[in-house]
């Protein structure tokens, strides 16, 4: 992993802090915004039950150990958000020690982009993965758009796409 500076928000009035449990309606939100950014169905992005269950986990895991939930404060309001987590994986050659880090849930209110504040959030979870805790290697997926944040840190295409299985219940 390369070392980083820590990002400065280009706002002077905004402030990157960890999340607390108080941010999780806020969350949601975010997490809207970056489902829409996905192109996901205005239905399923407006769907009651995944916003419920996302709240409960914001609520729940923002302070949990392997979790770390940054947001961008401007004003007191919360308008950017990235979320790190350390998972664990079966040891291989691109993660000798299994430890891999994951950053999801990375979005911005529309009024506040190209400000720097994914950036700086981004860049507060990549100091917290290589400084506290036992990560080699970091994951994320990322929209076109959001691509051109982290290329510039280092991330790169793997040559395979990712795959998914929807498990109904």
């Amino acid at each position: 992993m390369t070392a980083l500076d820590e990002g400065s928000p280009t706002s002077p009035d905004a402030a990157v802090r960890v999340a607390t449990p108080a941010d999780a309606d806020a969350l949601v939100a975010l997490r809207a915004v970056m489902f829409e950014a996905m192109g996901l169905a205005p239905a399923a992005v407006a769907d009651p039950v995944w916003r419920v269950a996302s709240r409960a986990w914001f609520a729940d895991r923002v302070e949990a150990p392997g979790v770390r939930v940054v947001v961008a404060d401007v004003g007191g309001e919360v308008v950017s958000a990235a979320v790190g987590e350390v998972t664990a994986l079966i040891p291989g050659p691109n993660a000798p020690n299994g430890s891999v880090g994951l950053i999801s849930n990375v979005a911005t209110r529309h009024t506040h982009r190209r400000r720097g504040l994914a950036a700086a959030c981004t860049d507060d979870l990549l100091h917290w993965f290589q400084h506290d805790t036992e990560v080699t290697r970091v994951d994320l997926f990322a929209t076109p758009g959001g691509a051109r944040l982290y290329s510039p840190r280092g991330f790169r295409e793997r040559g395979f796409e990712g795959m998914c299985l929807r498990v109904r219940r």
